[in-house]
């Protein structure tokens, strides 16, 4: 009995051991799960990348507003002196019932506000759509077509006389704006305004010359005298002159 008791003596401290070992594993367990996490390589989820399309709006075309009655739309391309533009059909355009300084085309010279003529037109209308309108006479004889132009409803052909930039010109069979074009340029005359500042040339006086008094001669016959009308005694002419020939001379000797 004491025999057996001695060695459960001697096996209790084995066990102790063994039972003090698996519980050193056991804790020692979750340390070593969280080393290796630790250690192990960050992998990090990165979500593919989308390209963001942004729309661009269509450019806002504004409707072409109707043209007033009696006129048509075109867009001035080029203003090529004070009453004359390009449309955008190729044909050229003269302002009806102005005429403009000459601004050093269509064979004409630069002329006193031609310049100023051409450079406000152009501030007008180039590159602008304009109204047109026709009145009787439909292009002149050069090829232009004879228009009243319009921006923004104002008359272009107006405003060029108004600010003394232009003066009336023969209007022929067109004359539906004559009363409206008169009073623009009797503004830009009392003002004075521009081409309307230049001094007038005095015409110069040419002398008319006076009628030439011709004297008048009357012929009279030979022999007759005009106081009395009688006859002059001739002279007498006795014998037939005879000419003595001899030697040369200068003077003939004539014998009676």
């Amino acid at each position: 009995m004491r025999h057996d008791n001695s060695f459960v003596f001697l096996l209790l401290p084995l066990i102790l051991i063994f039972c003090a070992a698996c519980s050193g594993s056991r804790a020692a367990s979750p340390n070593s799960a969280l080393t290796a996490l630790s250690t192990a390589p960050a992998t990090i989820a990165i979500p593919p990348t989308q390209t963001e399309v942004i729309a661009t709006p269509s450019p806002v075309v504004p409707p072409t507003p109707t043209a007033r009655p009696g006129r048509e739309w075109a867009r001035v391309l080029r203003v090529w002196d004070g009453n004359t533009v390009l449309i955008e059909n190729g044909l050229s355009v003269r302002y009806l019932g102005i005429e403009t300084p000459g601004g050093g085309i269509f064979d004409r010279p630069i002329e006193p506000f031609g310049r100023e003529a051409a450079e406000r037109n152009v501030a007008l209308v180039e590159g602008k759509q304009v109204e047109i309108e026709q009145d009787v006479s439909d292009a002149d004889g050069s090829g232009f077509l004879l228009r009243h132009v319009y921006v923004d409803g104002v008359m272009v052909n107006e405003v060029l006389m108004k600010e003394g930039l232009a003066k009336l010109a023969a209007l022929g069979a067109d004359t539906k704006y004559r009363t409206t074009l008169e009073a623009a340029q009797a503004f830009a005359q009392r003002v004075p305004l521009n081409i309307w500042t230049l001094p007038t040339p005095t015409p110069s006086r040419t002398p008319t010359p006076s009628p030439t008094e011709t004297s008048t001669t009357t012929s009279t016959p030979i022999g007759i005298t005009p106081s009395t009308g009688s006859a002059t005694p001739r002279p007498s002419m006795s014998g037939t002159p005879t000419v003595t020939r001899g030697p040369l001379s200068a003077t003939p000797t004539v014998r009676p």
